[in-house]
């Protein structure tokens, strides 16, 4: 179902590189050529009842600490400024390479508190960290919090 209202909303859309089902339930992972985030608005102004949320993934690693933590380094050097503030959201999917999201969450913000000295903010953060665990994959992105999509 959800699949179909996402072709629904993006059907006019001929930038859409292909659909993948991944092996777990309520996920599904998008290519596109297209700016994600005119993705995202398109969604959020179409008609669903059944997704729930979206987020941009700009990067995709294996689903290795050392590999993901090289990449948030890398996003952020691009992105932070000294002083900015973050929270860190991973969605697990798979215990397979961590036991639990917090302990994945905290692994990060260590990280990014120790190379960019910038201030945990949960609340009310300039930028969120999206870490998306799918498996053997994992998702990364360091996003204005406008830019996830939820929806209720």
């Amino acid at each position: 179902m959800g699949l179909e209202e996402i072709e629904m909303a993006l059907q006019n859309e001929e930038r859409v590189l292909n659909f993948k089902e991944s092996n777990f339930p309520n996920v599904i992972l998008i290519d596109l050529d297209m700016e994600p985030l005119d993705a995202v608005k398109l969604l959020s102004n179409a008609s669903t009842t059944v997704i729930s949320k979206v987020v941009i993934i700009e990067k995709v690693v294996r689903t290795r600490l050392e590999s993901i933590l090289e990449q948030v380094s890398n996003l952020a050097s691009n992105r932070v400024v000294q002083g900015d503030s973050f929270k860190v959201v991973c969605d697990l999917r798979g215990r397979k390479y961590f036991n639990s999201s917090d302990e994945l969450v905290e692994k990060v913000t260590e990280e990014l508190v120790e190379k960019f000295n910038l201030e945990v903010n949960g609340a009310d953060s300039d930028w969120v960290i999206q870490i998306e665990v799918v498996g053997e994959n994992t998702g990364i992105s360091i996003l204005d919090p406008e830019m996830i999509l939820k929806k209720l």
